[in-house]
């Protein structure tokens, strides 16, 4: 089959210039997903290339200057879940799941759909998009969320070797490939594993101190779980758990030994001494004065009470 014709493109260039845009709404949510916020547009115009290339898609996209905000309210409304992997040939800004970086020339960057997304093109986009299966990239990385929004240099050390190979995956290429489809996605799929692989070993240090921050600026509220410091931090609650767990820590422990120290502190605090041992242990985040003292009990070997009172 000729390339040609295994190609879709659409483009707004033959539209009148007042149409554009509302035609650019339909592809982007036929081909990508939905973007509902946009800004600093001038002469609106798209062209969008797309071919299959095995499980994967191909898309090359020139979209002149603009901002754009993929919101919560999008991700809600989008149809099923995917990644998708930016090679822009011009410099930017992405903002997305806790990250918010600038990418030069050549630079790649893997985006969620289920996250909210920021791009900041001032010279516009030119360049390549991969659309990833969640099924196709979990079977390469064990946490992709880990990896999702950071950036790929294209001078890093497997970044080197990505960035050529990303490069040539146009939709011509696709259409026309010199090796079979499934030489080629395997290709990508090794070396986006080598990449995660450093990713993860340098990010943990990192996430560890945040969650343990973020679970220390949380604590008080009773109903706290891991769903919300993710939540708070960008991470789905598996990687909070998973974190954790990599230094021997888990979730609860965490936040009780946080809580503890809290009420601990306010225990001995003078500023503190209007307040009731069953107002403590509300502050503090404790859902009943029994699990409270409890809990000091085990800590000091004294009530709260008898704390607060020898502590003076």
């Amino acid at each position: 089959m000729p390339a040609e014709q295994s190609i879709q493109h659409f483009s707004t260039a033959a539209l009148p210039p007042g149409m554009r845009f509302d035609y650019w709404m339909s592809i982007l949510r036929q081909s990508l997903w939905p973007v509902s916020e946009w800004s600093g547009i001038k002469d609106f115009n798209v062209d969008l290339k797309e071919a299959a290339l095995g499980c994967l898609t191909s898309m090359e996209e020139v979209i002149g200057p603009s901002t754009a905000h993929r919101t919560r309210d999008d991700v809600e409304h989008s149809g099923d879940r995917c990644y998708l992997l930016f090679a822009n040939r011009r410099p930017w800004q992405v903002a997305h799941r806790g990250q918010n970086e600038h990418f030069d020339p050549g630079d790649c960057v893997l985006v969620d759909s289920q996250g909210e997304l920021e791009t900041c093109a001032p010279s516009g986009f030119s360049g390549l998009i991969i659309k990833l299966p969640v099924s196709w990239v979990e079977s390469w990385l064990a946490h992709p969320e880990l990896l999702a929004g950071r950036r790929i240099t294209a001078d890093s050390k497997w970044g080197r070797a990505f960035s050529p190979i990303v490069s040539q995956l146009t939709p011509e290429f696709a259409a026309a490939p010199p090796l079979p489809h499934g030489v080629l996605v395997d290709q990508v799929g090794a070396v986006l594993a080598l990449i995660a692989g450093d990713v993860e070993a340098r990010a943990m240090p990192d996430l560890l101190k945040k969650i343990q921050d973020c679970i220390r600026e949380l604590c008080t509220q009773s109903q706290l779980t891991a769903c919300d410091v993710g939540a708070a931090l960008g991470l789905p609650a598996h990687v909070v758990h998973r974190v954790l767990a990599a230094n021997n820590l888990t979730f609860a422990s965490e936040l009780l030994n946080v809580r503890a120290a809290v009420a601990l502190q306010m225990l001995t605090a003078r500023s503190f001494d209007q307040l009731t041992i069953g107002e403590i242990a509300h502050q503090a985040g404790f859902l009943s004065p029994s699990h409270f003292a409890s809990v000091v009990r085990k800590r000091t070997g004294h009530t709260p009470s008898e704390f607060r009172r020898l502590t003076r």
